[in-house]
Protein backbone atom coordinates (compact mmCIF):
# COMPACT_ATOMS: atom_id res chain seq x y z
CA UNK A 1 0.00 0.00 0.00
CA UNK A 2 1.61 3.73 -1.20
CA UNK A 3 1.97 5.91 1.70
CA UNK A 4 -0.40 8.77 1.93
CA UNK A 5 1.27 11.93 0.96
CA UNK A 6 -0.90 14.81 2.23
CA UNK A 7 1.75 17.78 2.44
CA UNK A 8 5.01 18.16 -0.03
CA UNK A 9 6.96 21.04 1.15
CA UNK A 10 8.97 22.41 -2.39
CA UNK A 11 9.58 26.17 -2.03
CA UNK A 12 10.90 27.91 -4.93
CA UNK A 13 14.59 29.10 -4.21
CA UNK A 14 13.68 32.63 -5.44
CA UNK A 15 10.07 32.35 -3.41
CA UNK A 16 13.03 31.40 -0.83
CA UNK A 17 15.01 33.26 -0.61
CA UNK A 18 12.67 36.57 -0.35
CA UNK A 19 10.89 34.83 2.39
CA UNK A 20 14.35 34.57 4.47
CA UNK A 21 14.76 38.16 3.63
CA UNK A 22 11.67 39.37 4.54
CA UNK A 23 12.04 37.26 8.12
CA UNK A 24 15.45 39.27 8.19
CA UNK A 25 13.79 42.11 8.18
CA UNK A 26 11.23 41.24 10.64
CA UNK A 27 14.25 40.46 12.95
CA UNK A 28 16.36 43.22 12.44
CA UNK A 29 13.37 45.81 12.77
CA UNK A 30 11.16 44.12 15.95
CA UNK A 31 13.83 42.51 17.67
CA UNK A 32 15.41 45.97 19.24
CA UNK A 33 11.56 46.39 20.47
CA UNK A 34 11.36 42.96 22.23
CA UNK A 35 12.45 41.40 25.49
CA UNK A 36 13.01 37.75 26.22
CA UNK A 37 11.92 36.07 29.08
CA UNK A 38 13.57 33.33 31.36
CA UNK A 39 11.01 30.52 32.20
CA UNK A 40 10.82 31.71 36.07
CA UNK A 41 9.69 35.14 34.90
CA UNK A 42 7.42 33.94 32.68
CA UNK A 43 6.13 32.21 35.47
CA UNK A 44 5.80 34.77 38.00
CA UNK A 45 4.42 37.32 35.69
CA UNK A 46 0.72 38.51 36.11
CA UNK A 47 -0.97 37.38 33.03
CA UNK A 48 -3.37 39.65 31.03
CA UNK A 49 -5.76 37.36 28.97
CA UNK A 50 -8.70 39.08 27.18
CA UNK A 51 -10.91 38.90 30.45
CA UNK A 52 -8.36 40.97 32.32
CA UNK A 53 -7.60 43.05 29.17
CA UNK A 54 -10.98 44.33 28.99
CA UNK A 55 -10.34 45.24 32.65
CA UNK A 56 -7.19 47.07 32.00
CA UNK A 57 -8.53 48.92 29.65
CA UNK A 58 -11.46 49.90 31.45
CA UNK A 59 -9.20 51.01 34.77
CA UNK A 60 -7.28 53.26 32.13
CA UNK A 61 -10.26 55.01 30.86
CA UNK A 62 -11.34 55.53 34.56
CA UNK A 63 -7.80 56.76 35.54
CA UNK A 64 -7.34 59.00 32.44
CA UNK A 65 -11.39 60.53 33.09
CA UNK A 66 -10.27 60.73 37.30
CA UNK A 67 -6.87 61.82 37.61
CA UNK A 68 -7.65 62.73 41.59
CA UNK A 69 -7.66 58.72 42.30
CA UNK A 70 -4.66 57.87 40.44
CA UNK A 71 -2.19 57.29 43.21
CA UNK A 72 0.70 59.32 43.03
CA UNK A 73 3.39 56.42 42.40
CA UNK A 74 1.20 55.17 39.09
CA UNK A 75 2.62 57.19 35.80
CA UNK A 76 -0.36 57.87 33.65
CA UNK A 77 2.20 58.46 30.38
CA UNK A 78 3.98 54.75 31.23
CA UNK A 79 0.24 53.27 32.09
CA UNK A 80 -0.76 54.34 28.46
CA UNK A 81 2.77 54.23 26.86
CA UNK A 82 2.38 49.93 27.98
CA UNK A 83 -1.38 49.78 26.52
CA UNK A 84 -0.05 51.28 23.25
CA UNK A 85 2.78 48.46 23.26
CA UNK A 86 0.06 46.05 24.05
CA UNK A 87 -1.82 47.29 21.44
CA UNK A 88 0.82 47.32 18.98
CA UNK A 89 2.21 43.63 19.78
CA UNK A 90 -1.29 41.95 19.83
CA UNK A 91 -1.93 43.23 16.53
CA UNK A 92 1.25 41.88 15.03
CA UNK A 93 1.05 38.66 16.90
CA UNK A 94 -2.52 38.41 15.47
CA UNK A 95 -1.60 39.10 11.96
CA UNK A 96 1.63 36.51 12.31
CA UNK A 97 -0.40 34.02 14.23
CA UNK A 98 -2.23 32.08 11.54
CA UNK A 99 0.83 32.41 9.52
CA UNK A 100 2.83 30.69 12.31
CA UNK A 101 -0.03 27.96 13.03
CA UNK A 102 0.44 27.13 9.63
CA UNK A 103 3.58 26.73 10.00
CA UNK A 104 3.85 24.97 11.98
CA UNK A 105 0.89 22.71 11.15
CA UNK A 106 2.87 22.11 8.26
CA UNK A 107 6.05 21.02 10.01
CA UNK A 108 4.46 18.71 11.86
CA UNK A 109 2.56 16.57 9.20
CA UNK A 110 5.82 16.84 7.05
CA UNK A 111 7.89 15.26 10.65
CA UNK A 112 5.09 13.04 10.55
CA UNK A 113 4.83 11.86 7.16
CA UNK A 114 8.90 11.37 7.09
CA UNK A 115 9.09 9.43 10.26
CA UNK A 116 6.01 7.43 8.87
CA UNK A 117 8.20 6.89 5.99
CA UNK A 118 11.32 5.84 8.54
CA UNK A 119 9.35 3.69 10.42
CA UNK A 120 7.96 1.10 7.65
CA UNK A 121 11.75 1.22 5.94
CA UNK A 122 13.13 0.03 9.91
CA UNK A 123 10.25 -2.70 9.81
CA UNK A 124 11.38 -3.59 6.30
CA UNK A 125 15.42 -3.88 7.45
CA UNK A 126 14.31 -5.46 10.29
CA UNK A 127 12.81 -8.47 7.86
CA UNK A 128 15.33 -8.25 5.76
CA UNK A 129 17.94 -8.99 8.63
CA UNK A 130 15.79 -11.95 9.47
CA UNK A 131 15.71 -13.45 6.44
CA UNK A 132 19.68 -12.80 6.44
CA UNK A 133 19.72 -10.66 3.21
CA UNK A 134 23.16 -8.84 2.75
CA UNK A 135 24.03 -5.29 4.32
CA UNK A 136 20.34 -5.78 6.25
CA UNK A 137 21.65 -6.41 9.51
CA UNK A 138 24.33 -3.50 10.08
CA UNK A 139 21.45 -0.92 9.01
CA UNK A 140 19.34 -2.38 11.39
CA UNK A 141 21.81 -2.62 14.23
CA UNK A 142 22.41 1.30 13.71
CA UNK A 143 18.57 2.05 13.30
CA UNK A 144 17.45 0.25 16.15
CA UNK A 145 19.82 2.33 18.46
CA UNK A 146 16.24 4.68 18.35
CA UNK A 147 14.28 2.20 20.18
CA UNK A 148 16.86 0.65 23.05
CA UNK A 149 15.08 -2.08 24.75
CA UNK A 150 11.95 -2.39 22.70
CA UNK A 151 12.43 -5.73 21.37
CA UNK A 152 11.59 -9.08 23.10
CA UNK A 153 14.15 -11.79 23.61
CA UNK A 154 13.34 -15.09 21.91
CA UNK A 155 13.93 -16.46 25.48
CA UNK A 156 10.63 -14.18 26.76
CA UNK A 157 8.73 -14.97 24.22
CA UNK A 158 9.27 -18.81 23.86
CA UNK A 159 8.47 -18.60 27.84
CA UNK A 160 4.55 -19.46 28.60
CA UNK A 161 2.95 -17.15 30.59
Amino acid sequence: MPQENLIQVNIPADDLQAIQDAIQVLTTKLAPHLISLTTDARRELPKMGDKTLAFVKKAQEYAQRHPDLVPSFISMELFDADMRGVDTLTNLQRSLLPLFTNLEDSLMLSGSEAYQAALVFYRNIKTATQSGVPNAKAIHEELSARFPGGGRSSKTEATPA
